[in-house]
């Protein structure tokens, strides 16, 4: 039996609501993702967003004893772990709702993450010599 032309218009905004509904409950869960990782010897304790933006950095009192390069390192080192995992996250949540669709969602996510090309972060070069950890993922 064919449908009349309100019960195709009622089916459709059936589907509508129930993808609206769907699409914003995958947006509460990427605000709830949250990479977490720590140093080696746990004197550093890194949390980041799903764009990877840092939103908290831990020192203990022996991150402090650590020389500054070494220092360093173990925050970059943090950073990266933290970042990968959030992406790892950002895939768990994702691709269960999207499917085939997730590679698009990934690279937009990705684009809009990122600073145009020829506008590098402060302090680095756009040279393009760092290294990318995020292994076809959601960070970069």
């Amino acid at each position: 039996m064919l449908m009349d032309a309100s019960e195709r218009i009622q089916e459709m905004m059936r589907r509508f609501e129930e993808q609206a509904q769907q699409a914003g409950q995958l947006k509460d869960k990427m605000q709830e993702v949250r990479g977490r990782a720590s140093s080696d010897d746990g004197s550093v304790s890194v949390e980041v967003a799903p764009s990877g933006a840092v939103v908290d950095l831990r020192l203990s009192p022996e991150a402090m004893r650590q020389s500054h390069s070494a220092l360093q390192q173990a925050i970059l080192g943090a950073i990266r772990a933290a970042t990968q995992n959030a992406a790892q996250q950002m895939d768990e949540v994702v691709d269960p709702a999207l499917g085939e669709r997730a590679e698009q969602f990934k690279e937009a996510f990705n684009a809009h993450s990122r600073p145009p090309q020829d506008e590098a972060p402060a302090g680095r070069s756009s040279g393009g010599d760092d290294e990318d950890f995020s292994h076809g993922s959601y960070l970069r």
